[in-house]
């Protein structure tokens, strides 16, 4: 296989996962159950946002490899360990929300991405995903009046 074709094959594969990751945003967006306040902007707009951009991505990324015009050249490489410690990183931080709460799976995923990006000094990466964690969480919960999951670290500290 040549290197054009695996260059296209690669922006088929990466369309293809940017669409269903789009659909898996937008099912779970619209599987929400609705706030009982009025708001200008709903808590479904910034997912559907989000849904609707990876669906922009992925259509162009088949367009790219439809035309297939693009030599070895063109192609940039990609270190994908970063990429991969990313996902790692959201992945444990959805595992960890329901259990863990907002601002634990937050904070380590701000260290996580703090890793993938380079940084080694893990203490400050984690303190600073607390310190912005728990601004969040207070801003959205109760400044927004939104709830985001609560956790142990919240039970325990403030909850008495």
């Amino acid at each position: 296989m040549n290197s054009a074709a695996k260059i296209q094959t690669g922006k088929l594969v990466l369309g293809t996962i940017l669409f269903l990751l789009a659909i898996l945003v937008a099912k779970e967006t619209f599987s929400l159950t609705p706030p009982t306040q009025q708001a200008t902007v709903g808590p479904a707009f910034f997912p559907l946002l989000v849904a609707f951009g990876l669906v922009m991505n992925g259509a162009a990324l088949f367009w790219q490899a439809l035309r297939g015009k693009a030599s070895e050249d063109q192609w940039i490489r990609h270190d994908m360990a970063p990429v991969l410690i990313v996902l790692a990183g959201l992945v444990i931080q959805m595992a960890l929300l329901s259990m863990a709460g907002w601002i634990v799976g937050t904070t380590l995923l701000f260290a996580t991405v703090a890793w993938a990006f380079g940084s080694r000094r893990t203490m400050l990466d984690l303190t600073i995903g607390f310190v912005l964690s728990a601004a969040s969480f207070y801003l959205f919960n109760e400044m927004l009046g939104l709830s985001l999951p609560q956790g142990w670290i919240v039970d325990t500290f403030m909850n008495g």
